[in-house]
């Protein structure tokens, strides 16, 4: 993304990372989710029995959002007040509604002012929700309701605080948009391809050119056919 820092694009990837080590198998970076806006990191998977977030004897479906946090600024952007937690609270049923009506293709509304942390939790889409943040820069008191910290470091992620789980996750939803984000990179990812071999011929022309203009431009006198009379 256009402005971003360099710690912030490792705090991504190592997020993703630390998804596929816990068993996600659907992961993307940068995933825009209306009404959410752009979640950092997204993991989605199907947990054998005993081996999901709840331990049950069941196959669970879990999916989970990474916002990764350069800085205190940034983290303390995503807070907000609870000015907005009632209108918002209204947009939530709408949504629901709309979600039992696929034959209406309107789109979710999310309530102007609320901040992402509390916007992830009053319009559920993800089961599991964490910051991510260089280690020693958050404490457990600055985290929203129900979200998890992870720390980053030079030994790599760890677990400070467990998320809180929640139900209600759109894990179609989640995962169409996971997919679309993948297929953006994709033809993104052509398209500097072919910019860079592009960019390689021009040079090489451009070498060439400028070969053929250093050299010197020779007299060539055709050859006599025949002796001329004295």
């Amino acid at each position: 993304m256009p402005g971003e820092t360099d710690l912030h694009k490792t705090l991504k990837k190592e997020g993703c990372r630390w998804l596929f080590r816990m068993g996600y198998r659907c992961i993307a970076a940068e995933v825009r989710l209306r009404p959410l806006g752009i979640i950092d990191a997204v993991g989605t998977g199907l947990f054998r029995a005993y081996h999901n977030y709840l331990s049950v004897q069941r196959e669970v479906q879990q999916t989970c959002f990474i916002e990764c946090k350069a800085s205190r600024g940034d983290f303390l952007r995503d807070q907000s007040e609870d000015g907005q937690m009632q209108l918002c609270l209204m947009e939530r049923q709408r949504n629901f509604k709309v979600k039992k009506r696929r034959s209406q293709m309107k789109e979710l509304r999310q309530a102007v002012g609320l901040g992402k942390f509390k916007s992830c939790l009053l319009q559920p889409m993800a089961n599991l929700h964490y910051v991510l943040a260089p280690a020693g820069m958050l404490q457990k008191k600055d985290l929203p309701p129900r979200w998890g910290m992870l720390s980053f470091s030079e030994t790599g992620i760890n677990v400070v605080v467990r998320a809180e789980w929640q139900e209600c996750a759109r894990t179609e939803y989640v995962e169409s948009a996971i997919a679309r984000t993948l297929t953006g990179d994709i033809y993104r990812a052509d398209d500097r391809a072919i910019n860079s071999v592009n960019r390689e011929l021009f040079a090489q022309q451009r070498t060439l050119a400028e070969r053929i203009r250093s050299i010197k431009p020779q007299i060539v006198f055709a050859p006599q056919t025949g002796a001329q009379a004295v």
